[in-house]
């Protein structure tokens, strides 16, 4: 871990990964990707080794997710476990390629002490650490631990994407892959809006400080597309 020393601890609030990463295509539970943003918030996003071993405890894992303690038992476990053989797909349009990997390679849960250790697989690393010369997105750990929905949780990392900004246009086929629905499922725009988008949309509003208004893109009568425009809700002042 030398080459790291000269790093400053991370901020467990934090999880940084490539934007590569942001726009994978992939499907897990709650539980898995809850736990998959906990272990990627304890990597410094200008790390260069990431082979070491990180820890996760069941009750930062409850106080942060407010589920109560012998759930966050059981979630982190298998959450971890999950992530040992749940396939992420990474896109390269400019290659015209496509690679697989898994999230996690090796765990070790400690029976009645509620805490687990994890380490990431080689083949992930590429995307989640020495990310200094390369695009990526930070995210609030806090606030997508929040969320019910792995749909919430994903768009909120394809929103953070572009912070800087406040504006997040994604095609209707791109979106589809992020989440990874199956062709033939919300095939009809109003299902995809019923089913996932203005639920994950009110989830966010109702959980974070983000404001979101969002519209279709058409061309001619079909729906191609999405454009989310989103801001920092204001704070009311408090009384003196």
């Amino acid at each position: 871990m030398a080459k790291n020393k000269n790093l400053k601890k991370p901020d467990s609030n934090l999880a940084t990964q490539s934007n590569v990463l942001v726009e994978a295509s992939y499907r897990m539970s709650v539980p898995a990707k809850r736990v998959m943003l906990m272990l990627l918030s304890q990597i410094h996003p200008g790390q260069k080794d990431v082979t070491g071993k990180i820890k996760i405890e069941a009750v930062d894992y409850a106080e942060r997710t407010g589920v109560a303690t012998h759930q966050a038992y059981v979630d982190i476990k298998k959450g971890c476990r999950e992530l040992m053989r749940i396939i992420i797909t990474t896109h390269n349009p400019k290659e015209k390629t496509s690679e697989e990997c898994v999230v996690v390679q090796w765990m070790k849960y400690h029976d009645n002490q509620g805490w687990l250790e994890a380490t990431f697989t080689q083949w992930i690393s590429p995307y989640i650490h020495y990310l200094t010369k390369i695009g990526y997105t930070t995210i609030a750990v806090d606030d997508a631990l929040r969320f019910r929905r792995f749909y919430t949780i994903r768009l909120y990392e394809l929103m953070m994407q572009f912070n800087s900004t406040g504006e997040r246009h994604i095609t209707i086929e791109n979106l589809r892959s992020a989440f990874q629905i199956e062709d033939g499922k919300y095939s009809r725009f109003i299902d995809l809006k019923n089913r996932v988008i203005d639920p994950s949309v009110n989830e966010i509003e109702k959980k974070t400080g983000w404001q979101i208004s969002w519209d279709r893109v058409k061309s001619g009568r079909t729906i191609t597309g999405l454009s989310f425009v989103f801001e920092k809700k204001q704070q009311k002042e408090l009384p003196l």
